[in-house]
């Protein structure tokens, strides 16, 4: 996915949107800056783990997280 993203360029703030994957996403943000995202949780399946990470070129191995969804 980091691969597609770079191809989408700043343009589109690095991710692919149209990429089915791709729940949620932000503006491109500077430093220190905040953001916050809404999705629909009925996409997300219990017991799954869905990562999160900056999109922005060489920041997705640092800045990443992981979402699990548990009842």
């Amino acid at each position: 996915m980091i691969r597609e993203g770079q191809r989408s360029g700043p343009g589109r703030a690095w991710p692919s949107r149209d990429d089915a994957r791709v729940l949620a996403a932000t503006q491109m943000l500077s430093g220190g800056a905040h953001a916050s995202v809404s999705f629909p949780v009925e996409r997300l399946s219990q017991g799954e783990d869905y990562t999160y990470f900056c999109s922005f070129p060489t920041h997705a191995e640092p800045m990443r997280g992981k979402l699990v969804v548990i009842d």
